[in-house]
């Protein structure tokens, strides 16, 4: 028999941090319940403390869905784990993607949600943000978010792991990967502009900078636009939860329903991840 899950929201937009619960160890049907309804209500779930081997991470995400293997990444994972990657900054490797997105919208069908372990932190900065794309879809006016209904958009892999991420080629580039030409075999996905949440129902905005070409149906101008304006929109405070991150947190984010920005202000400082994605499904929109 486990303890109870204690969940204490931690901002008004999205985001709980819970208690009274030792990742490390099998945890009961009623402590499961309490996690998955704390990260279906506020989409962003942070366990402070945890001190855990890669099998026990891996335990907790897979609790969730299959986790997700992608072939460009296995140079930067850990060895026997090629679910496992490892997010490492210093002196010698600096911080790459500082841009607001979801993981791996440009995939088919992207990542559930992403469960992120904290080895080693900066001292200061190394923070994440994270968007409540509910209340951006539910903070626009009434015509607009009418308008988003009908559009979608066009996510390129090829365009996030592209030259205006320099950090990120440089990274890949050290492990022997070449990203102008490993990620052309990948096709562009279309996915909708507004998605409902298989879970809740809800809707909410489904945009990612890194990934997104244009809209479909627009003229360039119109795309840009659009884009900047969903995007400036998608950032706003009241929509965010600033993170500050401690050795042994353990984040567990809902990509469905959030957006996330890694903070790049911790150069010349380590910070050391884990980062696991479980499996999702293709975005959809109902009616």
């Amino acid at each position: 028999m486990t303890n109870v899950p204690e969940v204490r929201q931690v901002s008004l937009a999205l985001g709980a941090e819970v208690r009274n619960v030792d990742l490390s160890q099998d945890l009961d049907a009623e402590a499961w319940k309490v996690i998955e309804d704390a990260f279906h209500k506020h989409g962003v779930l942070t366990f402070p403390g945890q001190k855990l081997t890669v099998e026990q991470q891996k335990s907790f995400a897979q609790h969730f869905g299959e986790l997700v293997i992608h072939e460009h990444l296995l140079p930067m994972t850990v060895e026997g784990h090629p679910d496992c990657m490892v997010l490492h900054n210093n002196e010698q490797k600096p911080p790459g993607l500082n841009d607001w997105h979801t993981d791996n919208s440009g995939w088919p069908e992207p990542p559930l949600g992403t469960v992120l372990y904290a080895k080693v932190t900066p001292r200061i900065g190394g923070d994440t943000l994270y968007a409540n794309m509910y209340l951006a879809y539910e903070g626009l006016s009434s015509p607009i978010r009418e308008m988003l209904l009908e559009l979608s958009a066009v996510h390129d892999v090829a365009k996030a792991f592209g030259r205006e991420f320099a950090n990120l080629q440089k990274s890949l580039r050290r492990k022997g990967i070449d990203p102008d030409s490993h990620f052309t075999k990948y096709a562009p996905v279309t996915h909708p502009l507004v998605r409902t949440h298989p879970v809740t129902k809800r809707r909410a905005l489904y945009i990612s900078s890194p990934y997104i070409t244009h809209i479909e149906g627009l003229s360039d101008r119109e795309s840009r636009a659009l884009l900047d304006l969903l995007s400036r929109h998608a950032a706003t405070d009241e929509f965010v939860y600033r993170h500050r991150w401690t050795e042994g947190d353990l984040v567990f984010w809902d990509n469905r329903c959030t957006q996330h920005l890694a903070v790049a202000d911790y150069f010349p400082h380590e910070r050391l991840m884990h980062r696991m994605n479980v499996h999702g499904d293709k975005p959809y929109l109902e009616r």
